[in-house]
Order: structure tokens, then C-alpha cells, then sequence
């Protein structure tokens, strides 16, 4: 029961690293303060290395597109491209925010100033 309310606090304290490093595959159970900015800028590589893998899916299946002759396999194409689109919506937002979520834990970082 400890362990549950120990991810819960985790969650509470960074939902936004919580869910994309499980999504991804990053550790961050119990990591520190400090070493959050590096997490963030490594689940933000992940991100956009998962961008570019699906930018060229996208691009074969248009090149496919091109090439193909039968209904069945522009059929077959157009599904691909749609579907590589939706996960492209989904990785920038998910990119865009992550680099929200990196702008806020440097803004608590800093000293306030007057």
C-alpha cells in the first residue's frame, strides 16, 4: 500500500513525466529534484525520435500512394497516411507538452527577482 501512494505523490508532484515515462519506457521512479530537468530532456529525445520513425512511415506510404494502381491498395495507403498522421497530432502535443512542463520546472528552479 505504501508503494501506491508513493506513485500517486510522484504523479501529483510531475503527472506530466509520470505519463509519458510510462508510455515510453523511461524509468523515473523516485528520481530526484536535480535530476528531473535530465529526464525531461531524455523523454523528450524519445519523443522526437518517435517523430521522425513516423515522419518516414509517412513518407513511404506516400510514396506508396504514387505507385499504387488497385483500390484495395490506395485503400490500404490512404489508412496508413491517416493513421501516421493522428500519431504525429499526438507525439507533437505530447512534445509540445513536455517542453511546457521543462519551462515550468526551470521557472521553479530560478529565484524570483524584483
Amino acid at each position: 500500500m505504501a508503494d501506491s501512494s508513493y506513485y500517486q505523490g510522484d504523479y501529483i508532484r510531475h503527472p506530466v513525466l509520470y505519463e509519458l515515462s510510462h508510455k515510453y519506457g523511461l524509468q523515473t521512479d523516485s528520481v530526484p529534484e536535480a535530476a528531473l530537468p535530465y529526464k525531461l530532456e531524455e523523454l523528450k529525445e524519445l519523443i522526437r525520435r518517435e517523430i521522425r520513425k513516423e515522419l518516414k512511415i509517412k513518407e513511404g506510404a506516400e510514396k506508396l500512394r504514387e505507385v499504387a494502381k488497385d483500390r484495395k491498395s490506395l485503400s490500404d495507403v490512404a489508412h496508413i497516411v491517416k493513421k501516421s498522421n493522428s500519431k504525429l497530432s499526438e507525439l507533437q502535443a505530447e512534445l509540445q507538452e513536455l517542453e511546457s512542463q521543462i519551462i515550468l520546472t526551470q521557472g521553479q528552479g530560478q529565484p524570483a527577482q524584483m
